[in-house]
């Protein structure tokens, strides 16, 4: 079963596909987009559903873990990172995916059999992806997000 992991912010979206199991992922692909620069709101949302709804098709995903904010932020930042966390979610319905999730870091902890803190991701042996202390703090995210949607 192929998860996609996505990390979305309000000037990019990264994401892994993961397969495999929890006991033994295997890292797909990996990579972090621009949102296209001079589009209108709509246009942008769009575009991230589209790019979502290609993703879906090409890596045969079966389920959707979206790592979501922290805390209480608040601003346009985050508005408009909610907003690309829909357009994610709606790509996953639309293509009729049951399994489309938002997770913290706490319950990404839980679901990856540490205690329910995000501190304890920090313990996790992550030696089954390669030059995972190298990648942005994006990348591994997207990369935990998707390891947590595995069986």
């Amino acid at each position: 079963m192929n998860v996609l992991g996505v990390r979305c912010s309000n000037k990019d979206f990264t994401y892994a596909v993961l397969s495999g199991t929890k006991k033994s992922p295997v890292q797909e692909t990996l990579y972090a987009v621009a949102f296209p620069k001079g589009y209108a709101k709509p246009q942008s949302l769009r575009w991230l559903l589209l790019e979502i709804d290609g993703l879906i098709t090409k890596h045969q995903i079966k389920s959707i873990v979206i790592k979501s904010s922290e805390g209480m932020t608040r601003g346009k930042a985050f508005a408009d990172r909610v907003q690309h966390e829909a357009a994610v979610q709606i790509a996953g319905a639309t293509r009729g995916l049951k399994a489309v999730f938002e997770k913290v870091k706490s319950t990404m902890a839980k679901d990856l059999g540490q205690k329910g803190r995000a501190h304890y991701l920090a313990q996790l042996d992550t030696s089954n992806f390669p030059d995972y202390d190298s990648h942005s703090e994006k990348e591994q995210e997207a990369i935990l997000a998707a390891w947590s949607g595995l069986t």
